[in-house]
């Protein structure tokens, strides 16, 4: 069996399929099993709250969003305004 090497030597996308699809065949596994599952909803949650908190130019904007989320932490708050 050739080595796998993780360089793109110009086959592109089809060359990478064509390669996962023989990497499958030798381990009698099916291509899907070298993908992983989504991300768990909290993980993906996380991920969105990064993003858009990345978004907040404003310092002001900011300072609010963290006063609501450790009066939520901390069980003080109601729900939000």
């Amino acid at each position: 069996m050739e080595a796998i090497s993780v360089e793109d030597r110009g086959g592109g996308r089809r060359a990478v399929n064509a390669r996962l699809r023989r990497i499958a065949a030798a381990t009698g596994v099916p291509i899907a099993a070298f993908f992983g599952a989504p991300a768990p909803r909290p993980l993906a949650e996380l991920s969105e709250l990064i993003g858009l908190w990345q978004s907040i130019a404003d310092p002001e904007g900011r300072s609010e969003i963290l006063a609501v989320a450790r009066a939520r932490a901390a069980g003080t708050a109601d729900e939000p305004a």
